[in-house]
């Protein structure tokens, strides 16, 4: 499991607030997510992609 410290967890936060705005405008929308390139190599970039398609569907 990882670590986050409390200034990482304020900028996630941060980030969630102001894109509020996007998530309600685009709320069941069909989105398409270009997945190519060194996304697809590097593990840490596979792994970040993956999680926010994930959010993504959670929050609609």
């Amino acid at each position: 499991m990882t670590t986050h410290t409390v200034a990482q967890e304020i900028l996630k936060a941060e980030t969630l607030i102001e894109a509020i705005p996007y998530i309600r405008r685009f709320a069941g929308a069909i989105t398409v997510v270009k997945y190519g390139g060194s996304a697809m190599v590097k593990p840490e970039l596979k792994k970040a992609v993956i999680e926010d398609i994930a959010m993504l569907k959670y929050i609609g």
